[in-house]
């Protein structure tokens, strides 16, 4: 897409040194970079929702490991996670596998995370999956921000993002808990949320291990 070459030839010019990046250059391809790369996840999120409910949404099923997926995860997401001085705790039960579509598993992990590592500063964000009777699941607690009761009741609502000062704080598309949670659906799951204001918020994805046969997406609560 023309994105990906803007992207592209901003890294280009950075990765050629200080003869072309130097001083306020090199400050103006970052920002070129980083505003590329929102615009794009902001595209590729209308997409996956237009799909989504549209009835096109595809699943790849195959039966793959827990712990693999999480660790390559959270190897992904890390550096993003301790940028604004967070903890980072990775547990995950082995031996654990499950019968869905492992990049929309991986997608749904790295929306909630990317939320806790963007409303969470100088806590903690905890990533745990674990085998629980014949589903697995998969949770991302944070020490962030937290919501209140009427903002919980609202989470999966597309283009929601909480009131207009943290929008304008923290941004994002307000798509990515709606497209986890049709993912989640589509494989017979869910994605269900516990925050309380100014201390946290854990949210909780619930996959068959058998692979229950995929139901259409239900409309966000």
């Amino acid at each position: 897409t023309p994105l990906n070459a803007i992207i592209g030839y901003s890294e280009m010019l950075l990765e050629e040194g200080p003869a072309t990046a130097a001083g306020d250059l090199a400050a103006d391809l970052v920002k070129i970079q980083t505003a590329g790369r929102y615009l794009l996840g902001l595209i590729n999120d209308v997409l996956d929702l237009s799909k989504v409910e549209a009835g096109k949404t595809e699943l790849s099923l195959e039966r793959f490991s827990v712990a693999g997926l999480v660790e390559d995860v959270a190897a992904d997401v890390r550096q993003l996670v301790e940028r604004n001085g967070n903890r980072f705790v990775v547990e995950v039960e082995e031996d654990v596998a499950l019968d869905g579509d492992p990049r929309k598993v991986r997608q749904i992990l790295l929306n909630l995370l990317g939320n806790a590592a963007k409303f969470t500063e100088q806590g903690t964000v905890e990533l745990r999956a674990r085998r629980d009777g014949d589903d697995v699941l998969l949770a991302v607690r944070d020490t962030g921000i937290g919501m209140t009761p009427e903002q919980v009741g609202r989470l999966f609502t597309a283009f929601w993002q909480g009131d207009p000062a943290s929008a304008r704080n923290y941004g994002g598309t307000g798509l990515g808990l709606a497209i986890s949670r049709h993912y989640a659906r589509l494989m017979g799951g869910d994605v269900s949320a516990e925050s309380e204001a100014e201390k946290g918020s854990t949210f909780t994805v619930r996959l068959p291990i058998r692979g229950a046969s995929p139901r259409p997406p239900a409309e966000p609560a």
